[in-house]
């Protein structure tokens, strides 16, 4: 099946409540808020690590603390569970749309060589530059998508669960 990237939109209660949880009860907590579409929910599928690669030149299972950039992929404060779960509480929101609008899609994509993608082994196993335009075009999409949730978690003051597994 793979992993899976999804950004939750939650309320202030809902964070607190998981700030209380551990291990299997936080991502089976999790897994029935999404499952119940209560809450608004953006799934990047596998494209997580590719895209954090594309912008900050290393892969997401090292994330570099205090990068806008990096934390709008894997969020800004872990919890400490089996599974990768993180939050990004509202008050950080700004300052992530703010690096995000500034990044250059167009430039980065164009320049991309998906062969440092396989060699530096960025998940998932799929970047070849005989598929360059899908892969461009899917990656600037989930940079647009992730983009426009976040500004919708802004303007509804949200906080962001993201899972990854």
């Amino acid at each position: 099946m793979g992993f899976i990237a999804n950004y939750m939109m939650i309320d202030e209660p809902t964070l607190e409540r998981f700030m209380k949880l551990d291990g299997e009860e936080l991502t089976e907590a999790i897994d029935e808020l999404e499952e119940s579409g209560n809450n608004d929910v953006y799934c990047m599928d596998k494209l997580w690590d590719g895209l954090h690669f594309l912008m900050t030149g290393v892969s997401a299972s090292e994330p570099i603390d205090g990068n806008k950039l990096s934390e709008s992929i894997v969020g800004v404060h872990v919890f400490d569970v089996e599974d990768f779960v993180a939050c990004t509480e509202y008050e950080e929101l700004e300052a992530i749309v703010l690096e995000l609008e500034k990044v250059d899609m167009e430039e980065l994509l164009s320049n991309v060589d998906f062969s440092k993608f396989k060699k530096k082994k960025i998940y998932p196993d799929i970047w070849y530059n005989n598929e360059r335009a899908q892969l461009a075009k899917e990656l600037k999409q989930e940079w647009k998508g992730l983009l426009d949730f976040y500004k919708k978690s802004i303007s509804v003051k949200m906080h962001v669960i993201v899972s990854i597994y």
